[in-house]
């Protein structure tokens, strides 16, 4: 009966997820539009290195893969021992606070779902 309740869980947070995801997506895509036809620019980029708490290989794959897909932001390499991700950020004014919002949304919401 747990095992039951425990999938029951994890796909509820998987859908809250997908909503969680394509509204980054969206706001993301709408940010890098308003950047494009505005004749200010207000790209700054750089790379950064972010911790990984996760253990599972899969729940890395869709952490690296999903930052990767959002725009404005690349996840360019990972440590051997797969503890910290390179990542480009087109928009990187602050490197804590990406930092900040990539762990405690992102990887949090994955390590929910996979782990």
């Amino acid at each position: 009966m747990k095992k039951l309740l425990d999938i029951i869980v994890r796909i509820f947070r998987f859908i809250f997820f997908i909503f969680y995801y394509l509204k980054e997506l969206v706001l993301s895509s709408l940010f890098i539009a308003y950047d494009i036809i505005t004749p200010k620019d207000l790209m700054k980029p750089g790379i950064v290195e972010v911790p990984v708490d996760l253990k599972n290989d899969t729940a890395i794959i869709a952490f690296a893969n999903l930052i990767s897909m959002t725009p404005g932001s690349l996840s360019m390499d990972m440590n051997p021992e797969k503890t910290k991700i390179y990542i480009h950020a087109m928009y990187l004014h602050d490197k804590q606070e990406f930092v900040d919002k990539i762990k405690n949304e992102l990887e949090k919401k994955i390590h929910q779902i996979f782990e």
